[in-house]
């Protein structure tokens, strides 16, 4: 496996360095063009930031699936760098530089700044990646992805693998302490965590928040003297739906009540929930999220943004509180005012809870992770 990733991260870094139709072998199919052992769309070109070399790769995991890995280098670095190992947000699609996303954008500042190799990999079906169509793919799964390929990565010649760091965006701060505890088991030494936009309470009470912030902030709001019983409804059937593994078309069977909540859930669709399966929600429900944040010896950074649409501070705090508890010295907790979780700040929180106007304030965030990146290694 190791031969197998050097050989088409190899090929893929000279890609990085040109135009990717140049140096692209065509496949037997003229629409696509084979990269680092994966075809990909010829209309698609390959992700270039300046002042940074991309080298594409690929890892095939236990069951079967082919990930598409990126490890982005300063450009000129000619000798191993520690890794920046990334877990995304919930929602699917790619995460190559795409010029003008304020997330990517972040990454591509991390990648050319941070002196750090800049470690991705796309989720199945993601990008590149072949496997089960990622809106289908469970949360144990992308967990054991990222497990296999991070280990996998870690052993690029590129790597400088004595010195593990991490960043978790969103819902990645939720696989960031498990897969960060996974490959600490492997024997690599987490130097670093950092996460901004998830906590480490119950994944049950994650959800209740999204829906007291849901029920406080959207435009029809509901009255203040109706938030007590609509949070107590949701309770019950959130109970059913996470912990008891029920579909919530046979819980709104069980009343009118139950009914009306399944109707309005924030996120919910038909077959799915913030675009990911109910299995993934269920399983994200069994995760000692706290366990596993305990369990890792190394210094965290925890960024709260004080207008977040979904994620309460209590979640972000916990993390940082049981770290401080544990590690004296090791935890730092840092809230950005008047902004939101997609890092865009706002007048007022009813404003953001839109997402209407806002100005983008990427950069000041990420300054914040460099920053603490600089007092850790």
């Amino acid at each position: 496996m190791r031969n197998l990733i050097r050989l088409a991260s190899a090929s893929a870094g000279v890609c990085a360095a040109m135009f990717a139709a140049a140096c692209a072998h065509e496949s037997a199919n003229e629409a696509n063009t084979m990269v680092a052992g994966l075809p990909r769309a010829a209309d698609r070109p390959l992700e270039r930031i300046e002042g940074v070399a991309s080298h594409y790769g690929v890892v095939e995991t236990s069951d079967g699936a082919r990930l598409r890995t990126i490890i982005a280098l300063p450009e000129g670095a000619n000798e191993p760098l520690h890794p920046l190992l990334f877990t995304q947000w919930v929602s699917c699609g790619s995460i190559e530089y795409r010029e003008g996303s304020g997330a990517r954008e972040a990454l591509a500042k991390l990648a050319r700044e941070s002196g750090l190799a800049l470690i991705r990999v796309e989720r199945s079906s993601d990008g590149d990646s072949q496997g089960p169509a990622c809106d289908e793919l469970d949360y144990d799964t992308e967990v054991a992805h990222y497990v296999e390929a991070f280990d996998a990565l870690l052993k690029d010649e590129r790597i400088d693998a004595s010195k593990v760091y991490m960043q978790g965006s969103s819902l990645g701060s939720t696989t960031a302490p498990l897969v960060a505890h996974a490959l600490q088991k492997k024997g690599y030494d987490i130097a670093g965590i950092a996460i901004q936009g998830g906590g480490a309470e119950t994944y049950y009470e994650r959800m209740l928040s999204f829906d007291r912030i849901y029920l406080e902030r959207r435009p029809d709001a509901v009255a203040p003297e109706d938030i007590h019983h609509e949070i107590v409804a949701r309770a019950k059937f959130h109970y059913e739906y996470l912990i008891n593994d029920r579909h919530p078309d046979e819980i709104a069977k069980d009343s009118a009540a139950m009914a009306g909540v399944r109707a309005d859930i924030l996120g919910m669709g038909e077959t799915d929930h913030y675009g990911r399966p109910f299995a993934w929600h269920q399983q994200a429900a069994k995760k000692n999220f706290l366990a596993a944040w305990a369990a890792v010896d190394a210094p965290v950074l925890v960024i709260y943004n004080a207008f977040d649409q979904f994620e309460a501070e209590y979640g972000h705090k916990l993390i940082a509180d049981m770290a401080e508890r544990l590690r004296p010295g090791s935890a730092t907790f840092v809230v950005q005012e008047n902004v939101d979780h997609n890092n865009m700040r706002y007048d007022n929180i009813i404003e953001a809870y839109t997402m209407e106007g806002g100005s983008p304030v990427w950069e000041e965030t990420t300054d914040i992770i460099l920053n603490w990146l600089e007092t850790v290694r």
